[in-house]
């Protein structure tokens, strides 16, 4: 299923410094297809390949909960415009 994360950070220089090293080796399953910030990195959507919601949250949280407050979504893939494949 596609998932979206709507970020809103808390301290951009660290998140960002955390996202890049936690996307380097990404669970079974999973795939970080787009990341869009805002200009100054205080806001961020991205859009993933993930088992469940469950399951992404548990590997984002652990990283970022701290730092950012995350809303997840499951996309409802038969009304989305643009997804990848």
């Amino acid at each position: 299923m596609y998932v979206v994360i709507q970020h809103k950070i808390d301290d951009p220089a660290r998140f960002w410094e955390i996202a890049k090293a936690a996307t380097q080796n990404l669970p079974e399953g999973m795939k970080l297809f787009s990341i869009w910030p805002n200009a100054d990195g205080s806001k961020a959507s991205c859009l993933w390949e993930s088992p469940s919601v469950e399951a992404l949250k548990d590997f984002v949280e652990p990283h970022v909960k701290d730092i950012s407050t995350n809303d997840y979504f499951e996309v409802a893939a038969h009304m989305a415009v643009g997804l990848p494949g």
